[in-house]
């Protein structure tokens, strides 16, 4: 109450709501500044950049102590040294901890905290220790450092020297060499359409190292293979622009394809072709790509996806590159024939398929398709004989049939059409069984075959009753319901028993 009543002796003169800068009042920004006012993020970029500064200050002595010691060819102390400072100024993978190792579990957390972020002390350092072990021809250990310090700084500035050694040290360890068109023999095919290997002609003197080594430094103890493509595999993951990229895919497809690996060969060749398609083994991508392509190809009874790719590289090849020359384009073109009647052999697989099913109106469809729309290919001669024997398999038991496994080497080919199709034929007509005609005697008359009794069938038959549909009379313009009235000039006698519904269809059983 007092309080009251001294604000009310006060006056209301002392609340003055239109001051500048009051509550209530417009605000006054002649002094108001926000020049010492900082975010969160610049606060830890201010605190990150005098940690580092500090970092720089005491691991920057022992860095130039090493640094001296490799520019005087102490390459074995620099190592020690530069290995050193890695392991000293390592994080672990928060960047603001040192990564725990057994030296420092009995030390305090002040003591385990980092003082710096991402220094570029450990990043020149790590390249450094590769330099110095690659000098000493300690190769297997600067290939492990050179990896992992493209792994650690993806955007490191010693990314194209780190590149290049890695390269040397792959052809220093495996014998690389690239592999072009003329040195590989084509893959053939079998009579189920089954693709051979691709082989190098050249392969003699490619070789392979041991798995184990215990005598070359130069080398890792075990699979030297293996780190070899390691090694060039880190090039083109790392440095997918660098000049050495292509080159790396190039020699991993290349080994691949000369060891005998096809799958891998062709996802390596097929990814040079995506990722690089300026580079100058574009063609021998396309051509090798197609021979390995082909090669895991596993028959007519399998899929088709890597036939039908193959053929497509092929024919790329010889519409993009006009600079092959006439053994090499003549060769693709022979190929390519040769993959197309692969195709086919699918076709003559189906059936075969259907044969041992027993569905003899499928066998004889796919045999006449194969024939008319293939007929210089060798799987026509298969088609005729095919269709030649259809009789005698249509007497046989579906069940024994199936037993059988009939392949296409169990059918004979018939070269010429007029012995599918018999005397007295036209030439444009469907290929047909033999008739029963003697061939001593041309002028027998046939004689009707003895009519045996059937016996019943394991599995249910395929020929089915066809049914001959009736044709309806024609309906008058616009109507769709109702049918039109034939005309008087043709319209046949009236039969009230036979046209009591003549706006149905009648079915009837019959033969074709």
């Amino acid at each position: 109450m007092s309080g009251l009543v001294l604000c009310c002796a006060v006056g209301c003169s002392s609340l003055k709501f239109d001051r500048p800068g009051s509550l209530f009042g417009a605000p006054d920004d002649s002094g108001a500044s926000i020049d010492g006012v900082k975010g969160p993020l610049e606060r830890d970029l201010a605190a990150a950049n005098r940690q580092s500064a500090t970092v720089n200050m005491e691991g920057l002595r022992d860095y130039e102590k090493a640094q001296a010691m490799y520019e005087q060819g102490d390459f074995k102390g620099a190592e020690t040294a530069f290995e050193d400072i890695t392991q000293d100024y390592a994080t672990d993978e928060s960047g603001f901890f040192r990564r725990r190792r057994l030296g420092n579990m009995l030390k305090p957390k002040s003591a385990l905290q980092a003082s710096y972020y991402d220094n570029p002390l450990v990043e020149d350092s790590l390249f450094m220790l590769a330099e110095s072990r690659y000098k000493q021809e300690k190769l297997p250990g600067a290939e492990s450092v050179y990896i992992q310090l493209l792994q650690q700084y993806p955007n490191t500035r010693h990314l194209d020297k780190s590149t290049e050694r890695l390269f040397d040290i792959a052809m220093t360890w495996m014998d690389f060499k690239t592999t072009t068109s003329d040195e590989v023999k084509v893959a053939s095919h079998s009579d189920t359409g089954r693709a051979s290997k691709p082989e190098v002609v050249s392969n003699s003197d490619y070789e392979r190292p041991s798995f184990f080594n215990m005598f070359d430094g130069k080398r890792p103890w075990t699979d030297t293979e293996g780190r070899a493509l390691e090694a060039l595999k880190a090039i083109w993951m790392n440095d997918p622009t660098g000049p050495l990229a292509d080159d790396a895919l190039m020699l991993t497809a290349s080994h691949y394809l000369r060891v005998g690996r096809h799958a891998e060969a062709s996802e390596t060749f097929r990814m040079l072709r995506e990722e690089f398609p300026d580079s100058p083994h574009l063609k021998d991508a396309y051509v090798l790509g197609s021979y390995v392509t082909q090669a895991s190809y596993q028959g007519a009874a399998y899929e088709d996806r890597s036939l039908i790719e193959s053929r497509e590289l092929k024919t790329r090849a010889l519409t993009m590159f006009r600079d092959l020359s006439p053994e090499e384009r003549k060769r693709l073109e022979e190929e390519v024939y040769r993959v197309d009647d692969a195709a086919v052999a699918r076709e003559f697989e189906r059936s075969l398929y259907y044969l041992n099913k027993g569905n003899f109106d499928a066998v004889e469809m796919y045999c006449n398709y194969i024939v008319n729309k293939y007929p210089q290919s060798k799987y026509a001669g298969k088609a005729r004989g095919l269709l030649a024997q259809l009789p005698e398999f249509r007497k046989q038991n579906t069940l024994l049939l199936a037993l059988q496994g009939i392949t296409a080497d169990d059918i004979p080919s018939i070269e010429d059409p007029a012995v599918a199709r018999g005397p007295g034929v036209a030439e444009d007509s469907p290929a047909l069984p033999p008739s029963n005609r003697s061939l001593n005697n041309p002028e027998a008359t046939p004689q009707p075959e003895e009519t045996e009794s059937k016996s019943p069938r394991y599995l249910p038959s395929w020929d089915m009753p066809k049914l001959k549909p009736i044709p309806t009379p024609r309906l008058w313009p616009g109507q769709k319901d109702e049918p039109a009235e034939p005309e008087m000039e043709s319209a046949p006698p009236f039969d009230s028993e036979s046209q009591k519904d003549s706006g149905r269809v009648k079915l009837t059983l019959g033969e074709e």
